[in-house]
């Protein structure tokens, strides 16, 4: 005589199928450790927008550096020289700007504003004065010209200062209108010329 609990047992729908899903359990569990053992998730984070953005600028700075070097190394870094000329006068004005010429320490007024400045110049080169004196020669572009005739007209008599990084290396009396050039003369060396004539930026 069978018990109750023989009678449930075997009315258990899943008793034939318990050891096949304990086989399936296994199998899944198996190969989802291989899985992982094989092809790790990928946790590392993204790095962040700047991180990105110092590493291209290191990178830009890295080029220029070989570029250099592959030149060979024989340029240098040369800072632009300012050039400008103002007219100018030797007694004091109001609103003039008090000024000495560096080759004769003789005090001038000069004029606020610029007649014409380094955006103005067309070309520029060493002039040789002497054995070892050179000077600049400066060539305007039309508009430059323009406006440095009829200053010049307007100012015979008196002085157009030439100044170089803000000082002033010649202040001739103007005797007739000045347009398409000018000299700098101020006696200087093959060297100090050609720095003008480089920092000036057309040549």
């Amino acid at each position: 005589m069978k018990t109750v609990p023989d009678l449930l047992r075997h009315a258990d729908p899943l008793r034939e199928d318990s050891a096949h899903l304990d086989d399936a359990r296994d199998r899944i569990r198996r190969t989802v450790i291989a899985a992982a053992s094989v092809a790790p998730l990928r946790t590392t984070p993204r790095p962040p927008r700047r991180v990105v953005l110092s590493t291209v600028a290191a990178m830009a700075v890295v080029a220029v550096l070989a570029l250099f070097v592959a030149s060979g190394g024989q340029q240098t870094l040369q800072a632009a020289v300012r050039f400008e000329a103002r007219l100018a006068e030797l007694r004091p004005v109001p609103g003039l700007v008090v000024a000495q010429v560096a080759t004769s320490r003789d005090v001038i007024y000069l004029h606020p504003e610029a007649v014409v400045t380094n955006d103005d110049v067309a070309r520029s080169s060493v002039l040789q004065d002497g054995p070892d004196d050179f000077g600049v020669l400066v060539e305007f572009l039309p508009a430059g010209e323009q406006r440095l005739r009829q200053a010049t007209t307007a100012h015979l008599g008196r002085l157009l200062a030439i100044l170089i990084d803000g000082e002033v290396v010649i202040a001739p009396v103007i005797r007739s209108a000045i347009g398409d050039s000018a000299v700098i003369s101020g006696a200087y060396t093959r060297a100090e010329a050609e720095r003008i004539v480089a920092g000036i930026g057309r040549h």
